[in-house]
């Protein structure tokens, strides 16, 4: 059976993209069959995963026009068990363009049923709002995975999120919910993370997972580099979070496999 989860926030710079890429790092390491679908123009998984766009014979959205099968955009990466199918890097234009293709909010869903056989978790990376094909990926997706800043801002688009994703189960996709919500870039010494996470802790106790990712410097390095933090400095405190919040969500989904 396979696990499809949606990284999704709608605010930008939250590290959904980061976390994407190295939590299906970790879920491959752990022989998970893992197949990550990057949604956002940004194309930050893509990237971040060796791809530019004169590499790329296609994309999710060829799939979405009916010029290609599912099957043909999926390309493997470097790491064994890790398929990508990367995201074309847009100008505002074409970004345009597309989204007027995401009329049908089970389009996405009825193409990743062609494949979900094939791997044990497909992870859906998001742009940072909630139409589009975030709303294709809610509608496909079992669960939803939040990473979040300890910041007001971030808390307000937590709220938005969590009313969609009840408003999604009440159109249909009554299996959708929250896998979890971790705190990405967090600072455990100052006092107004501190209490920010406190106050998330505190209002949604039940969705939070235990484990951070702390702000890490190599992160903007790996950044730099377009490599995973987990392979490009795999010993750094990020590097083990996440390899430890991966590993937490492994355990929650242990009688999926």
């Amino acid at each position: 059976m396979s696990k499809i989860i949606s990284v999704i926030l709608p605010k930008g710079g939250v590290g959904k993209s980061t976390s994407t890429v190295n939590l299906g790092y970790y879920f491959a390491l752990q022989n998970k069959k893992t197949l990550l679908i990057d949604l956002d123009p940004t194309a930050t998984c893509s990237y971040s995963l060796g791809f530019r766009n004169e590499d790329i014979k296609g994309d999710i959205f060829d799939v979405f026009s009916f010029s290609k099968s599912i099957n043909s955009v999926i390309v493997p990466t470097k790491i064994k068990n890790l398929d990508c199918i990367p995201h074309t890097k847009l100008g505002v234009i074409e970004e345009g363009r597309q989204l007027r293709l995401l009329r049908n909010e089970y389009l996405l869903r009825n193409f990743v049923a062609q494949i979900a056989h094939n791997y044990n978790f497909i992870i859906f990376d998001c742009p940072p709002y909630l139409f589009g094909p975030t709303n294709l990926a809610l509608h496909a997706s079992n669960s939803v995975l939040i990473p979040i800043k300890t910041d007001g801002y971030s808390l307000e688009a937590l709220d938005e999120l969590l009313q969609r994703i009840e408003y999604v189960k009440k159109r249909g996709n009554q299996k959708l919910h929250v896998e979890g919500i971790f705190i990405t870039s967090y600072e455990k010494d100052l006092k107004a993370s501190f209490k920010l996470k406190t106050k998330l802790f505190n209002k949604n106790s039940n969705l939070m997972l235990t484990k951070s990712i702390p702000k890490d410097e190599n992160l903007l390095s790996a950044s730099f580099n377009n490599t995973p933090i987990a392979i490009e400095s795999p010993e750094s405190s990020a590097a083990i979070a996440y390899k430890e919040l991966a590993n937490e969500i492994l355990d929650k989904n242990i009688t999926t496999f």
